[in-house]
């Protein structure tokens, strides 16, 4: 008679990542920021900034262009709120009171983190480089785009498959932080941000998903006890 597989366990991402992780990849994440902040603050990102911005904004094409502008829109307060809240919403119907606050309140935290830096490091924007889009107001490092898009989609992608098998899972994964590298792209490919702003983005975004799923594990297993 054929055994049926045991059921995988399903757990939410940051329970995934757990203590251990959420340690690890808060610690390397915080630290490559603060290596890029420092490079940023000393002048020795504008050198790689600029070849790298020369480079990208040779790619001029309509339809790279309409791709980008599409992708750019992912990484928007208005999209990762929305994303952010669909999940909440959806972990509430499942009784995961939890897990929801956890994803309001990482996606809330990054929105935040991402002024209060900003306004330390005040970096003004890339003012030489062609633009193709409205420059925005706030200060140009981090990039808000790449932080809030690395905090926040793995958590929502991981919530649309985590009943799903592992290869489905891999590959989801694998497309959002296709995504995410795409939104981090796309503010370079504007000439909003410089690449380095980008940079501290990511890891600054990473880094509070590194300290949200530390955070969300303790408070769990303490309720466990």
């Amino acid at each position: 008679m054929k055994q049926s597989k045991p059921k995988r366990r399903q757990r939410f991402l940051p329970l995934a990542i757990g203590t251990t992780g959420g340690v690890a990849l808060a610690t390397i994440a915080f630290w490559f920021f603060k290596e890029q902040a420092e490079q940023v603050v000393t002048g020795r990102a504008d050198r790689y900034d600029d070849m790298i911005m020369e480079a990208v904004h040779t790619i001029d094409n309509p339809p790279m262009h309409r791709t980008m502008e599409a992708i750019t829109q992912l990484g928007s307060h208005a999209a990762i709120s929305t994303a952010a809240g669909l999940t909440a919403i959806a972990m509430l119907r499942k009784g995961k009171k939890a897990d929801a606050w956890t994803v309001i309140i990482s996606t809330g935290g990054a929105m935040a983190i991402n002024t209060i830096l900003k306004n330390i490091f005040q970096r003004q924007r890339p003012i030489e480089m062609a633009r193709r889009i409205k420059l925005p107001r706030s200060h140009s490092f981090p990039s808000g785009h790449s932080l809030l898009s690395a905090a926040t989609y793995p958590i929502v992608a991981h919530h649309l498959v985590q009943n799903e098998s592992s290869s489905t899972q891999a590959l989801v994964h694998t497309l959002a932080g296709m995504t995410i590298l795409s939104v981090g792209f796309s503010r370079v490919y504007f000439g909003v941000h410089f690449p380095s702003d980008v940079l501290g983005g990511f890891a600054a975004g990473f880094g509070w998903l590194g300290l949200t799923s530390l955070s969300h594990t303790v408070v769990e297993k303490s309720a466990e006890e």
